[in-house]
């Protein structure tokens, strides 16, 4: 994977990012997300910087042989799409895959990040294979234009829970649920549930949102997604195989 790291390199320089703030990865929307970053971060993200270049450059995937039994042509993939590391994107965006001409590009924010990733414990294996895998997952299912609410429900739960799924765990084939597993998979499937039967337009909206956006167990699309694909992890290939239309109605059967 190639490394696009100018826009931080300028930051750490301590050059102009005016140029850099018109930058295509920045515009959403019809309007420009980028905020000028604060020179007090310079310090930790030089030593972030580095810290996430050697660990993109050494990246193995986690649950590696499940990643490459879903996506078999996973590595030549990987080696199509880029890594931008950037500064100037407002809080919560720390990682995200973007798209232009048809390319793919994996875009981390360094301090959207934050220092607590500077730990040595932390490795940016897990984020990168979720983004990765949303990349995968998009070459065979396609995000549908213009879906219908109960499609973008299920769509959203499939696209995000194999993504969620394939980096929860350390080794997949072994995951055991717990009793807080069960209660959050309880709490999205009635999410869900709720969502799946709503008819009212702006209601529909709020759940759309919701499904996967918000504090982390509120996303219950992807909470549920992910929570079912770890109870199945027995038929992942199966569910992979077919597909994300009415993935959301199986989910709360």
């Amino acid at each position: 994977m190639k490394i696009d790291d100018h826009i931080v390199l300028r930051y750490l320089r301590g050059q102009s990012l005016d140029e850099e703030k018109d930058c295509w990865i920045f515009k959403w929307e019809n309007k420009n997300v980028f905020e000028y970053p604060d020179e007090i971060h310079r310090q930790w993200i030089l030593k972030l910087h580095h810290k996430l270049t050697e660990q993109v450059k050494n990246y193995v995937p986690r649950n590696l042989k499940t990643v490459q039994l879903l996506f078999p042509d996973f590595e030549n993939i990987m080696k199509k799409f880029n890594i931008m590391f950037v500064v100037g994107f407002p809080d919560p965006y720390d990682a995200m895959v973007l798209e232009r001409n048809g390319k793919s590009f994996v875009v981390f924010d360094l301090i959207q990040f934050g220092k607590e990733t500077l730990s040595e414990e932390y490795s940016c294996h897990r984020v990168l294979t979720h983004e990765l895998i949303h990349i995968c997952l998009h070459n065979r299912y396609p995000s549908p234009e213009n879906p219908s609410y109960l499609e973008d429900l299920s769509y959203k739960a499939f696209d995000e829970g194999f993504a969620h799924a394939l980096t929860f765990a350390d080794n997949i084939t072994q995951f055991q649920f717990d009793k807080f597993l069960e209660e959050k998979f309880r709490d999205a499937r009635e999410m869900m549930r709720r969502a799946l039967v709503e008819s009212d337009t702006a209601k529909q909206e709020e759940f759309r949102k919701r499904a996967d956006t918000g504090n982390y167990w509120d996303k219950f699309a992807s909470i549920c997604g992910k929570l079912y694909l770890l109870k199945h992890k027995d038929r992942l290939c199966d569910i992979y195989s077919n597909g994300w239309r009415n993935f959301a109605e199986k989910i709360v059967l």
